[in-house]
């Protein structure tokens, strides 16, 4: 065989690992032409916009291309070292469409094993989205298996020797689907130190009060059931807590504004506490979600799986990439929240990566929507097998409930079900390692915290019908009243709950006062600092989610999603039309004093409404006028300013 009959040969399995990906990307790309409505669909129009549509070819070409031209390349070595075993010189013999068939015949077989663990990422597949569960996987497994079996008898082995050539065939090629799962990670290089954590906050995105409190009453530790955020804005949230201005960073949306690059808008706190020598360390495992890449900071140890914008792909484009996916979350520098990402490893590492320094601080993103439920999550469905993997797709838009759909509804579709059971099972995954902290060495000593950084409100499209879950729209007690647990020094390691009015800024000053004194805060510092808790959002249009009584000041959702650009290197940010202090103008604001929230919307004319909930029900609803509206800002600026981080200037300002 000449050399030019050899290397066409072995183009064959590179053929099928292409053919197959292209064929995801052709899925991906139907997928997202038919998204009705809602911010995914904003988002997928600006996919057009060149710098987005360039760094997705990037993205492509450097990553998932070879990927999975290795991935079926080694696949087909593996099939080719086994049928070798079974028919004498077929590793010389073998023919160009026997590579291609196999390699095909192989890639299916392992995404069909990484559908079966998380099955509801199939409603991203045009056509199998629409059959029951019981139908596809028989179909899945029975044309992955189709070609070997079909070789086997051509080739006129026995029953015995076919049968066990096809199982082992199926059990190497399943070995690169649990590997990585199973594999130690390739471990970043931890910074290391001799200190003693004085600090460990470990905050998980979205977690509603009441979903959070129900479940962790094993959790050791003060449960505050009456905590509130200071706005429903994961990057916003987590700047001011460490010493951003408030006044700045209650005015702004998701992506960064183009002048937090320049370093105009410091973070004393960290700026400090590395100048003492405390070494702060924050881990994420949606690096997308703050938006650090490219910013000046002076954190020890700063690590995301991927830089930048890429974190998005990662943690929602990953979906339709399944064995990319698998392999990403033992591959990255940190691990990720697709669909196939162990719940409990952004934890484990980040407490490993924290050791040495006396502030560690981790973010998780594992329950971001859409939520895709794995296999022992959709058994608390019942009879799941016989739905469809489209039906259990949340609406996001009241647009998407026609009347028919209204009518034929699926309640396993229920988006705020998924959501109870993703945080359950997230919950159920960190208990153990909470629990086991106070016995660490090196986090034994240190005040502990696991937070929300806002809730998650669902809302209803009909009586029946709840839409995905939204945050960073509104101020409303479903996104501002937060989870909160705290245990170490000063606070009850038995699992017990305060109901003393708390909000995150209490958090904020406690960092303070421990760089101050060297020790931890203590339950006085959280309880006494904010007994009525400051709230102020520049809130988004909400028509595609809800109706609303009244015409408010709000951003332009839509606008502001067009507004979002994406500079090289995976950096992204928005350029808004007027400065923070103007915005400020038009803000929306919130008191929260235990079970009571008050919630003050401007009007579009002028004035404001105003509504008083308790817990979660809506009690009244009345008139400000634009006087009061602004008596009530001037009150917020005072609240949210009497902390001034202790008068420290940062470096370099």
């Amino acid at each position: 065989m000449t050399i030019s009959q050899t290397l066409r040969r072995w183009l064959a399995p590179l053929l099928g690992g292409f053919v197959f990906l292209f064929v995801l990307m052709i899925c991906l790309l139907v997928r997202t032409k038919t998204l009705e409505a809602g911010i995914a669909a904003w988002i997928a129009e600006s996919m057009l916009v060149k710098p987005v549509k360039l760094f997705g070819v990037k993205f492509i070409l450097t990553l998932l291309l070879p990927f999975y031209l290795v991935a079926s390349l080694s696949l087909w070595g593996l099939a080719l070292a086994w049928t070798s075993l079974f028919k004498r010189n077929f590793s010389k013999a073998w023919t160009f469409l026997e590579g291609l068939l196999f390699s095909l015949s192989a890639m299916l077989w392992v995404h069909a094993l990484l559908w079966w663990q998380v099955p509801s990422t199939l409603w991203l597949i045009p056509g199998l989205r629409q059959l029951p569960f019981f139908v596809i996987f028989p179909i899945l497994f029975l044309v992955s298996v189709l070609y070997p079996l079909l070789w086997a008898r051509k080739q006129a082995f026995g029953r015995i020797k076919a049968t066990i050539l096809s199982l082992g065939l199926l059990a190497i090629w399943s070995a690169t689907v649990y590997a990585p799962q199973a594999l130690p990670r390739l471990l970043t290089t931890a910074r290391g130190g001799n200190d003693q954590a004085t600090m460990l906050i470990i905050g998980l995105d979205g977690l509603r009060a009441d979903v959070g409190q129900a479940q962790t009453t094993a959790f050791k530790g003060v449960a505050y059931e009456n905590s509130y955020t200071v706005l429903p804005a994961t990057r916003l949230l987590w700047h001011i807590l460490w010493g951003g201005d408030p006044l700045y960073y209650t005015v702004g949306h998701a992506p960064p504004a183009l002048e937090e690059y320049t370093g105009a808008q410091p973070l004393p706190l960290i700026d400090r506490s590395a100048a003492e020598g405390w070494k702060p360390r924050f881990y994420i495992d949606d690096g997308g979600t703050i938006g650090l890449l490219g910013r000046p900071t002076s954190f020890d140890d700063m690590v995301m799986p991927a830089p930048g914008w890429e974190n998005f792909v990662n943690s929602n484009l990953s979906a339709s990439f399944p064995l990319f996916a698998v392999w990403e979350n033992w591959g990255r520098a940190f691990p990720t929240t697709n669909p196939w990402a162990p719940l409990d490893g952004g934890l484990k590492e980040a407490l490993r990566l924290g050791r040495g320094s006396r502030w560690v601080m981790f973010h998780s993103c594992l329950a971001h929507q859409p939520i895709f439920l794995r296999r022992f999550e959709l058994q608390q469905l019942p009879n799941w097998w016989t739905a469809r993997p489209g039906e259990l797709e949340p609406y996001s838009a009241r647009i998407q409930v026609t009347p028919n759909r209204a009518e034929h509804y699926d309640t396993r579709r229920d988006p705020f079900t998924a959501y109870r059971i993703r945080m359950s099972s997230i919950l159920k995954a960190w208990e153990p390692i909470w629990n086991g902290l106070d016995q660490d060495p090196h986090y034994g000593k240190a005040v502990r915290v696991l937070f929300s950084d806002h809730g998650e409100r669902f809302h209803h499209a009909t009586e029946k019908i709840r839409l995905a879950g939204v945050h960073g729209f509104n101020l409303d007690p479903w996104e501002c009243r937060v989870m909160f647990k705290a245990a170490g020094p000063g606070f009850s390691s038995a699992p017990t709950t305060r109901s003393e009015s708390l909000s995150l800024l209490s958090l904020r000053d406690g960092f303070l006062k421990a760089l101050e004194t060297g020790k931890p805060f203590t339950p006085e510092d959280l309880e006494k600092a904010y007994p009525i808790a400051p709230i102020r959002y520049q809130v988004v249009d909400t028509s595609i989610v809800t109706t609303e009584p009244a015409e408010y000041r709000r951003m332009d959702l839509k606008k502001l999603v067009k507004g979002t650009a994406i500079a090289p290197g995976g950096i992204w940010f928005t350029q808004y039309e007027k400065p923070a202090a103007e915005r400020a103008e038009d803000v929306s604001l919130a008191w929260g004093e235990g079970k009571q929230l008050k919630v003050i919307l401007p009007l579009k004319e002028r004035g404001a409404h105003l509504y008083t909930y308790e817990g979660y029900e809506l009690k009244t609803l009345q008139t400000l006028s634009e006087e009061q509206y602004k008596d009530e800002k001037q009150k917020m600026i005072e609240s949210l300013t009497k902390q001034k981080m202790g008068g420290f200037t940062p470096k370099g300002q």
